[in-house]
């Protein structure tokens, strides 16, 4: 069993809570940090950049040196709230982000870089950084390859491959606010229909991509590496049937009077239909059971089994 942790309500995303997590870092004196890709000149050039001047293009070879490099520590401190920052806004800008995760995991910059306490704070502010995205995910904008659903879905899949979810999820799941209730549905949606039936989603076409929801898929580049054994055990244990069928049924009510509450009425009167002669419930019992297993499998490319 897991308790509800207490809730909270999100903190504001911004410089000023990234610059006190860091210490209110300065730029650095001197530079000593071996560029990985022996861009030296920019590494001195962003090291002296304004974070509101910040090209977030550039830290792409900076995450190279967080997976790949000995870090300099004063550096590392001023330049990482910018990779937070770039982390949420590719976040809520649904587009993919690829290095961060990547250079945190191969160089293990949250054990190495931080202390417990400053750990946890940057877990919070990716934690609120989350909730945010969801807070903004309204009319179901599921159909098509490039669909916001798809983003959202494949950052929570990114966060499981590096930090603890579990108040994540839980905060998720309370559906304080509308956002959080239309995420739960699509997610929910993704283990309660056959292939290629979900009414948010839609169906696969060469030429639009789309279906889904794909709820092990993730937007890292962490193309070997799999949820953390954790992550996996606790959602296994919290996703289950009659998660399911409460959730659906409650995030359903909090949209009575959205503009999303036609749409969500159905998806609470399909729980308890059959498809091609399969209860929902069934294909629910099936879903969540295979799920932890491609999570845990990260060359996993086949969707369900039926």
């Amino acid at each position: 069993m897991h308790a509800n942790p207490q809730k909270r309500m999100p903190e504001p995303i911004s410089w000023e809570r990234l610059r006190a997590i860091f210490g209110n870092p300065r730029p650095p004196h001197t530079i000593w940090e071996q560029q990985f890709d022996y861009k030296a000149d920019l590494l001195e050039r962003i090291a002296r950049t304004a974070y509101v001047n910040f090209n977030f293009d550039d830290l792409k070879y900076y995450y190279d040196d967080l997976a790949y490099s000995e870090l300099q520590p004063e550096l590392f401190d001023y330049l990482f709230p910018v990779c937070l920052m770039n982390w949420h806004d590719t976040l809520m800008r649904n587009q993919g982000l690829l290095g961060f995760s990547y250079g945190v995991h191969r160089g293990r910059v949250f054990e190495k870089m931080m202390s417990t306490s400053r750990r946890a704070e940057v877990f919070s502010f990716l934690h609120d950084s989350f909730l945010n995205r969801l807070d903004h995910e309204r009319g179901f904008p599921c159909v098509g390859h490039d669909a916001a659903a798809h983003r959202w879905i494949a950052r929570f899949n990114s966060m499981g491959q590096i930090m603890p979810i579990q108040d994540v999820w839980e905060s998720w799941w309370n559906m304080d606010t509308p956002g959080r209730a239309v995420a739960a549905l699509e997610y929910c949606s993704g283990v309660m229909y056959l292939k290629g039936t979900n009414p948010l989603f839609g169906t696969w076409t060469k030429t639009g991509g789309g279906g889904g929801p794909y709820l092990f898929a993730n937007d890292s580049d962490l193309f070997e590496v799999c949820w953390t054994n954790e992550n996996i055990e606790y959602v296994s244990a919290r996703l289950t049937v009659e998660f399911v069928n409460d959730r659906v049924v409650k995030a359903v009510d909090r949209l009575t009077g959205e503009p999303e509450s036609e749409v969500a009425r159905k998806l609470r009167t399909d729980l308890f239909a059959t498809q091609d002669g399969i209860p929902t419930q069934e294909i629910i019992e099936s879903r969540i059971a295979e799920l932890p297993l491609l999570l845990a499998d990260p060359s996993a490319t086949e969707w369900w089994s039926f």
